[in-house]
């Protein structure tokens, strides 16, 4: 006998696997001609731009770098402070059970340990210990029964779950630019750390796109002719669109704001000011919690009927939560007291 159902489409996002590993990134950093040589470092700190990423059968691919910054000591009469900017370029190529390239990843690289050795005078070694955590995603369209149409005497036991459905996933890039202005009575002569960092994040969904806002706090400290050190914040206000089918006002979205590329740049010295441009991948998820009829059995006195059950892993009670915390904490330094030369 022929039956008749009515069944129901569910996308389901699932985890297929996550995994945490160390990236270790090693380089030298050659001083340049017109700085002097270091006698020793003061700070070594930096940040990870992920500029690529690729799923493949049985690994993943991460591309990028870690742009360092060094402030050091200058080995002369003055032993004024210098700095040394410099980026180290990365492939690591990580094993994933059961990933193929149909599946996404969300992934975050964030730097552990920085450590920076002075191999001599003009040449430092840098390396850097990268903490990978990544989540594997796969997408997957299944059938739901809902209701058998033909057969009268048929009794089903049923049961009512709220799971969450992918509506759709999309990426776009949005950039931050900005021209900081310094002091005029400050004389640029090079900049000794640029830190980003994206705060007040908000989204809001309109039919078929979801906005994304936040700003681009930038903190960078600089050294003036004079050898004084100077610190200079701004903060750049970002926007940007992630097109998703189907997508309304009650859906939850899971947006993630990632660094891509940071490019600094001090115009002229008469100028008073730095160029800096971010760029940044936008990279939404979208679920909606969908309330689906499950049958667990059926059965007829009338009719000799099989029924086969399948069971699949999906997600439920996902939501988005904002909340801000304040920190604050008083630390205690000893006094610094400069040695004189000998």
């Amino acid at each position: 006998m022929q039956v008749d159902m009515t069944k129901e489409s569910l996308c389901i996002n699932k985890i297929v696997g996550q995994k945490t590993e160390n990236i270790m990134v090693e380089g030298d950093i050659i001083v340049p001609d017109v700085k002097p040589d270091i006698l020793n470092t003061i700070s070594t700190t930096g940040q990870v731009c992920i500029y690529k990423k690729e799923v493949l059968e049985g690994k993943i691919r991460i591309d990028g770098e870690v742009q360092v910054y060094v402030i050091y000591l200058a080995d002369n009469e003055s032993e004024e402070t210098r700095s040394l900017n410099t980026s180290v370029d990365f492939t690591q190529v990580i094993d994933f059970e059961n990933c193929d390239s149909s599946m996404s990843l969300d992934e975050m690289v964030s730097i552990g340990s920085l450590e920076c050795r002075i191999l001599n005078g003009r040449k430092i070694n840098v390396k850097a210990n990268l903490q990978f955590e990544g989540t594997l995603y796969s997408d997957e369209t299944v059938e739901i029964l809902k209701q058998v149409n033909n057969v009268n005497d048929i009794q089903s036991l049923e049961r009512n779950l709220i799971v969450n459905s992918l509506v759709g996933e999309g990426s776009s890039k949005t950039f931050a630019k900005d021209t900081i202005v310094i002091d005029n009575i400050d004389n640029l002569a090079e900049i000794l750390k640029t830190e980003l960092i994206i705060k007040n994040r908000d989204i809001k969904i309109s039919y078929n796109k979801v906005l994304a806002k936040a700003d681009v706090c930038v903190k960078m400290l600089y050294l003036t002719e004079d050898n004084r050190i100077k610190l200079v914040e701004s903060t750049v206000p970002i926007m940007g669109f992630v097109d998703i089918e189907d997508v309304t006002e009650e859906d939850i979205c899971d947006m993630k704001y990632k660094l891509k590329n940071m490019l600094v740049k001090p115009n002229s010295v008469e100028e008073h000011s730095v160029y800096i441009e971010a760029q940044i991948e936008l990279y939404a998820r979208v679920y909606r919690n969908r309330e689906i009829n499950v049958i667990g059995d059926l059965y007829s006195p009338s009719k000799p009927l099989m029924f086969n059950q399948r069971s699949i892993n999906t997600m439920s009670d996902k939501n988005y939560m904002q909340s801000t915390c304040n920190i604050r904490e008083k630390i205690s330094a000893p006094e610094i007291v400069r040695k004189p030369n000998l």
